[in-house]
């Protein structure tokens, strides 16, 4: 037996249809729109319209015309609204609920200009319907175009001043045109409506600060401590800015505040341990951050940034660093073996400092995969790492575990029969790819559901089940029609079989296109031009593989060849005349011994001639 690899337009009417279909759903016209929203006013055109003069028939006409269009798009009927909407076009080019309807389509049909002029005429002709102003303001800023945004942000702003979304749009619009004063203003606004907020006086703090008004800046922070007293952090933070300011005395003062009011506060002793830093008190430095690492309050995230900074500082001595740190990690995986953020900063530790120390990254790996089981870069790091080291047993219970977690992964399937079949666990392994093979889906990578069957195939064929393996090889090139393991085994089986010869010969041959120096493929189309009889032929392939002039050694110490392959090598000699070369590959073929030799190798060494089965 040879096992080899895995196991060893059309119209625009039609296009906005297909479109339109999510774009609209639910979607109200912007006249009933703006009937409904409460801040919207009545439509006043400060521009000249063509609607005005339009006769009350057409009135009529254009009214029935566009309510037909708005039915049509609310069940979802675009070609038949876009239609009706273009003759209302037709009727009157100056109906702003018209051009609005009309601008969303041509923008879904990805006729960018033709939308913004409808979008803006529509805006024009009723300046006052925000749905108008919100749509080209979303137009502007979807293309970056900042500042032609700003002025429909404004004005919407104005006619509705509630809207605190607009308004924090505005900010950021403000903020990145360097217009802090108008941020500022924009963001008393919204202070007027939702009352005093962290996130709003931080941002007008860094707006004062850009304009470098320290005084307004800090007062802002005041500011908000007054209006809530008992939230230690917000005191915090101005200490912290005086402490970045350089202003260490006025910090400390701060902090002693706090400190008299909460003094476990946790916000307090990372602050404490900045100022250790900026005034060099090594010693309190260091008590405060072990003081801060060990303590069980400490959070998680804090630790490891503790951590981290330990790290980065200790590894600049690449003695006594590396062992301050190693004892460090040691004492917090005693006191803390539960922390995944602590293992993977291990994990980090390992790979940038102790690249050759194989052996704690995958203990880390194996314990972050075990606490945290959706992680996969560690699962398939595990995976990759017992695979290549032919650890069976732990690859397959890592393989175990991941099927019952990631059981979509086929990697994690063919893996754990990989793990099951190299322990002589067939009809497991068999299973595995099986079950593997019921969670492919049109996601699924097309090599990896080709190589699953591939292998099912190979497992199939040792169990005898001949027809079984034909069909899942013919699944697996199905899915992958130049996959070359299988190519190559399902060519050598039919040969065995002599059977089928030309499609062996055809599946062979392009293995060898594919890889012409693989001496596995250049012995199975050897082979298979021997059953056919073509000796002079299959001589040239099979002289690639066994050069008649290499050393017996040299031959016998190849790993690409095997008992087998010097027996072909012998019976291929033989039919082409050549027994002194015949008689040498069939005793070398002895000599490398394995499975597949035929029995009739000893008959054939001592009658000196090839004999068929």
């Amino acid at each position: 037996m040879k096992k080899v690899g895995y196991l060893n337009k059309c119209t625009c009417r039609c296009v906005a249809a297909m479109l339109l279909v999510v774009l609209f759903a639910g979607c109200h016209s912007s006249r009933t729109a703006q009937q409904t929203a409460p801040e919207a006013r009545p439509s006043t055109p400060v521009v000249h319209s063509r609607l005005s003069s339009l006769s009350p028939s057409d009135r009529a006409r254009l009214n029935y015309i566009y309510q037909e269009a708005t039915r049509q798009k609310l069940v979802e009927n675009h070609s038949a609204a876009f239609d009706l909407l273009c003759h209302a076009y037709d009727i009157c080019p100056d109906a702003p609920e018209v051009l609005y309807d009309l601008a969303l389509y041509r923008l879904a049909l990805r006729q960018d200009s033709l939308a913004e002029r409808l979008f803006v005429r529509a805006a024009e002709l009723d300046p006052q319907n925000t749905y108008y102003k919100e749509a080209l303001a979303s137009f502007y800023l979807q293309r970056r175009r900042t500042g032609d945004a700003l002025p429909q942000l404004e004005t919407l702003a104005t006619l509705q001043p509630k809207r605190t979304d607009v308004l924090s749009q505005l900010v950021t619009i403000y903020s990145n045109l360097d217009r802090p004063a108008d941020a500022i203003h924009t963001l008393d606004r919204i202070e007027l409506l939702e009352g005093k907020m962290a996130s709003v006086s931080y941002r007008k703090f860094a707006l004062y600060k850009s304009m470098e008004k320290e005084q307004e800046a800090f007062a802002e922070l005041e500011a908000l401590c007054k209006e809530y007293p008992h939230e230690m952090s917000y005191r915090l933070a101005i200490g912290d800015q005086l402490l970045t300011a350089g202003r260490i005395d006025e910090a400390e003062k701060v902090y002693d505040e706090v400190r008299r009011t909460e003094p476990d506060n946790l916000g307090l002793k990372l602050s404490m341990l900045e100022l250790y830093r900026q005034t060099e008190q090594d010693s309190l430095f260091q008590v405060t951050r072990d003081s801060l690492l060990f303590a069980p309050k400490t959070e998680s995230e804090t630790r490891a940034t503790l951590l981290r900074d330990l790290v980065s500082s200790e590894m600049k001595d690449d003695s006594l660093g590396r062992q301050r740190v190693e004892q460090t990690f040691a004492r917090l995986d005693e006191a803390f073996p539960q922390d995944l953020a602590l293992l993977q900063l291990r994990a980090a530790y390992l790979a940038t400092y102790d690249k050759s120390n194989d052996s704690a990254f995958v203990a880390v790996m194996d314990r972050v995969n075990e606490l945290e089981p959706a992680n996969t870069q560690a699962l398939f790091y595990l995976i990759q790492y017992y695979a290549e080291h032919q650890d069976f047993e732990h690859l397959e219970n890592i393989c175990r575990r991941a099927v019952l977690t990631h059981p979509e992964e086929l990697l994690c399937h063919y893996f754990l029969g990989v793990a099951l079949y190299q322990q002589d666990k067939k009809r497991e392994a068999l299973a595995a790819f099986r079950a593997g093979i019921v969670q492919k889906n049109e996601d699924s990578r097309p090599a990896m559901v080709a190589d699953l069957y591939s292998v099912m195939g190979d497992i199939l064929h040792e169990m005898g089940s001949e027809r079984e393996a034909y069909a899942a090889y013919d699944s697996c090139l199905v899915y992958q029609d130049d996959n070359v393991q299988c190519l190559n085994n399902y060519a050598y089986y039919l040969s065995l079989q002599n059977t089928d010869l030309d499609r062996a010969e055809e599946m062979s041959y392009r293995t060898i296109r594919l890889q012409p120096d693989n001496k596995t493929y250049l012995d199975t189309y050897a082979w298979i031009l021997f059953m056919k009889k073509r000796y002079s032929e299959a001589q040239i392939y099979i002289d690639r593989v066994c050069p008649p002039d290499s050393a017996d050694a040299d031959l016998l110490a190849d790993p690409d060849i095997s008992g087998v392959v010097f027996e072909h090598a012998g019976d291929i000699a033989a039919c082409n005349g050549n027994t002194d070369q015949a008689l040498r590959f069939w005793q070398l073929a002895q000599k490398a011994g394995g499975s597949g030799l035929t029995a009739l190798l000893p008959r054939k060494i001592k009658l000196k001639k090839y004999i068929a089965k």
